[in-house]
């Protein structure tokens, strides 16, 4: 039972805890995350809730330990076991949401229930990926999740410090920050036990544990934490400090019988530190009242004694019975100078963490395995570095350390002459060179991949190595290549069995089809995610959602495009994938600037760069093209940082993209000379065409600026949107329809430029609701130089109308709202009915639509007319009756 002044001035906090536990027994979970420094109190707070609430709801514990590098998963795993589903290591294989799954259906088989996760300042970055989860999902469970975390230590784990600032605004989380005793609580306790209060809070500044420990040592004050811990041990027998010592080496919780092993006859001695506090029981385990005793314990033994201890745990962890526990075992092998034992279990354990998922430890572990690379045989040197590799192209901060371990496996395989092994070094390199934006030289080792492989004919390498080269294709060179390509790789992958590198080959094509305007792409893109979905593919699903919001984004499907990316930025939040989420965040800009939401697109755009991916030059594009179009400062600058940003090399779609904003912005300044020599050379084409979209721009901004139709072989590709195949043909008066239709004022008003000069004036109307002032001094001096007489502005009074409409126009639109014709409008306003659908027409434009129900809609969404019997009475009592 915990002390009462232990818990002296906690009362606040654990009602809260105990609140959270009703809550539990009425089926709602929840999360609680308890914060404070080393000794505050977190462990007492809960080890007291136990005590309070423990005959009515069971409490399963598990725990992080501050190992060199930590155990996959292992405070996840205890939960698991204590709730009787088994080891969740053994689920297989470690798609985040399917673990979280199995855990959450665990823990509700015990609900209501509390699960507590100690000290996860020392966890690994899965087991904070789950809890991420379990956040979002523990709700309708009657569990509750405690976990304690060191708050002055969160920063030296930049994966729990991004899940505290996720989980900032979930409903779902309850915060319990614990603050140091107040001077009054100090004083209590010092003049209980006669010391003197000032000196005993100057001295602890409140620390729970430093002031405990103080009066335990009978108020010597102590000169840090570290003398503190050491003082109550300092009483302990020479029997008992070898047992504890040898303890405070295994870690902060640990079995009987395993000290037993290390120091046989430690029995008496655990009796002796149990009654004099330094351990408690815990379960059918022990560990120690605090961890800041173990670690000052620790830190204390003499180097030559440390290591012999880690060597005592490594020959007695061999002997305990079950599945080995190899990254234990590396950590006490490494500490202990056994070198060969160190690199054979941080291999097997670097192997098991790679197969949970786990990647920052898979890469971790084998650099622990190559740094000490005893005894390890060209075999077992291949398969570590590729190991690394995969995994340091996911998981670290330097894309670098995936591209030297890829070369050096290759390196091996290449004087083996093994080729199935030249093609699987090749496949890694590719993909570490893509990650770190060497497009170029990742596409010729995707190449090298396929030539060294095809003669082995081994097709499960085979199908990684097409699916590798045809990804490539599809993303950035020629998605014709990934669409020819695609039936052959899928063959491979069906036959060798291999339903994950299907789902990515078909993402690959149906991205590819997307460049090429089929908008058959999309589908293929849904069918993918709900394949990938189902078989628990985290990589391809995440895959799926940017491809999807991309191609959405590209083909212009606007209303797919919002839907996608609600859906799918709320699954890279789940899934911590933060670079996918940027990504996605870019092509939802796309989308906004598209419909004319430039100040949405600009802060969309903004929320994607703060992260460094590869489509963040296109982000940082749109928001210089939104500032030329405007007229403001810096725009064409930002342009040109995206293009310099681009990897050179053969161009790509990122390329033909930037081409098209910086013709633009080169006309939108007067420099049709300048915008030209944006413009791809002939010879050039070749690699444009077949990206559809970027493709039609520019040949559509090579017909603005008068270049002659020989020198844009190709154009426009077979893929290009309606509105550009009619405005290349001159048909402006359609292309302005079609641009409409496609929500996307901006091309609408610049499809008017070979128009009348009705057309003309709509179209600067359009222009001026935008904000874009310099396209339309570019729009009035480009007809000027067509011979066209310069179009009049709109009225002051049509330009501060919130959609631009004027007096007249905003009569028939408060018409159409009532449902009426146009022989009915006509007849109440007296204009003859061809008037009445100019007005209409006119409407349509300026709202960017494309029928009269649609400008109902959006007018009623915009505020622009009254809804209701309000509408109705106007008209039922005879239109403009009132005057107006």
């Amino acid at each position: 039972m915990t002390r009462r002044w232990d818990l002296l001035e906690r009362d606040r906090e654990l009602a809260v805890l105990a609140a959270a536990v009703r809550s539990a027994a009425a089926g709602v979970g929840c999360v609680v995350l308890v914060g404070g420094e080393a000794g505050i109190g977190k462990t007492s707070l809960v080890r007291a809730l136990e005590a309070e609430c423990a005959d009515e709801i069971p409490f399963l514990t598990g725990g992080c330990e501050a190992l060199s590098v930590p155990v996959p998963l292992a405070p996840l795993r205890e939960l698991s076991q204590a709730a009787g589903a088994g080891d969740l290591a053994s689920a297989g294989a470690g798609d985040p949401l399917t673990l979280a799954g199995r855990l959450l259906t665990a823990l509700a088989g015990r609900a209501p229930a509390v699960a507590v996760i100690e000290d996860a300042h020392w966890a690994d970055p899965l087991t904070l990926d789950l809890v991420r989860i379990l956040a979002r999902r523990i709700e309708p469970v009657g569990v509750v999740l405690i976990v304690t975390y060191r708050d002055d230590e969160a920063v030296a784990n930049p994966a729990l410090a991004l899940l505290l600032g996720d989980l900032a605004t979930s409903p779902a989380v309850v915060r319990v920050a614990l603050a140091p005793l107040s001077p009054a609580a100090v004083r209590r306790l010092a003049e209980e036990r006669g010391l003197e209060p000032s000196r005993l809070l100057a001295a602890t500044g409140g620390n729970p544990f430093l002031v405990v420990e103080t009066i335990a040592g009978g108020g010597t004050l102590p000169a840090s934490v570290r003398d503190a811990a050491l003082a109550r041990v300092g009483r302990l027998s020479a029997a008992a400090r070898r047992a504890i010592d040898a303890a405070a080496v295994i870690g902060g919780r640990f079995d009987p019988g395993l000290l037993e092993a290390v120091v046989p006859g430690s029995g008496g001695g655990i009796e002796e530190a149990l009654a004099r506090g330094v351990l408690v029981a815990d379960g059918a385990g022990l560990r120690f009242r605090h961890d800041l005793i173990r670690e000052a314990i620790e830190t204390s033994i003499s180097p030559v004694r440390r290591s012999e201890l880690h060597a005592a745990v490594v020959f007695a962890l061999r002997g305990v019975p079950g599945a080995a526990d190899n990254a234990r075992l590396a950590h006490h092998a490494e500490r202990a100078g056994l070198a060969a034992e160190a690199c054979r279990y941080a291999t097997l354990a670097s192997a098991e963490a790679e197969r949970l998922g786990a990647l920052r430890e898979t890469q971790l572990q084998a650099a622990r395995a190559l740094a000490l690379a005893v005894d390890l045989t060209d075999d077992e040197r291949f398969e570590l570095l590729m190991r690394h590799s995969r995994a340091a192209n996911f998981a670290s901060t330097r894309y670098e350390d995936a591209v030297h371990s890829a070369e050096a496996a290759l390196a091996i395989a290449e004087r083996a002459a093994d080729p199935l092994r030249q093609g699987q070094a090749l496949g890694a390199l590719a993909g570490a060179l893509w990650s770190f934006d060497r497009t170029a030289g990742a596409r010729a080792a995707a190449e090298r991949a396929i030539a060294v492989l095809e003669p082995t004919r081994e097709p499960a390498a085979r199908a990684r190595a097409h699916a590798t080269y045809i990804r490539m294709e599809a993303a950035a060179f020629n998605p014709d290549v990934a669409v020819r390509h695609g039936p052959q790789a899928l063959r491979l992958a069906a036959d060798a069995g291999l339903a994950d590198v299907c789902i990515d080959i078909s993402i690959s094509v149906a991205l590819a089809r997307g460049h090429r305007g089929e908008g058959e792409a999309l589908t293929l893109l849904r069918q993918a995610l709900d394949a990938a979905r189902a078989a628990g593919l985290t990589i391809q699903v995440v895959r799926a959602y940017v491809n999807l919001a991309f191609v959405a984004a590209l083909l212009r499907d606007h209303a797919l495009a919002d839907e996608v990316t609600a859906e799918a930025l709320t699954a890279c939040e789940e899934l911590h994938t933060p670079i996918p989420a940027r990504a996605i965040e870019g092509f939802r800009a796309r989308s906004l600037l598209d419909r004319g939401r430039w100040d949405d697109a600009v802060e969309a755009g903004e929320r994607s760069a703060r992260i460094w991916h590869a489509e963040v030059p296109l982000a940082r594009a749109i928001e210089g093209l939104i500032r030329e179009r405007r007229g403001e400062g810096g725009g064409e600058a930002l342009i040109r940082e995206a293009w310099q940003a681009l990897p050179a090399g053969v161009e790509g779609s990122r390329h033909a993209g930037l081409r098209v904003a910086l013709a633009e912005a080169a006309w939108l300044r007067g420099d049709v000379v300048g915008a030209r020599a944006h413009l791809p050379a002939p010879g050039e084409w070749l690699t444009v065409a077949p990206f559809a979209r970027p493709a039609a721009e520019l040949a559509l901004w090579g017909r603005r600026l008068g270049v002659a139709p020989t020198a844009l072989p190709g154009a426009p590709p077979p893929g290009a949107p309606p509105p550009v195949r009619l405005e290349l043909a001159g048909e402006w008066r359609a292309a302005v329809r079609a641009w409409r239709e496609l929500e996307a004022p901006y091309e609408a008003a610049l499809a008017a430029l070979p128009g009348d000069e009705r057309a003309a004036r709509q179209a600067l109307a359009a222009l001026h609701r935008l904000g874009a002032s310099a396209a339309a001094r570019a729009f009035t001096r480009d007809r000027v130089t067509r011979g066209a007489r310069p179009a009049r502005g709109p009225r002051r009074s049509t330009a501060a109308h919130p959609a631009g409409l004027t007096r007249r126009e905003q009569e028939v639109l408060e018409a159409l709202a009532t449902g009426a014709t146009n022989p009915a409008i006509a007849a109440a306003l007296h204009l003859s009915e061809r008037t009445v659908a100019h007005h209409v027409s006119a409407i349509l434009g300026k709202l960017g639509v494309a029928d009269r129900a649609a400008a109902v809609r959006a007018a009623r969404a915009r505020g622009l007319v009254q809804d209701g019997p309000a509408a109705s009475a106007i008209w039922a009592g005879g239109p403009m009756s009132g005057g107006r």
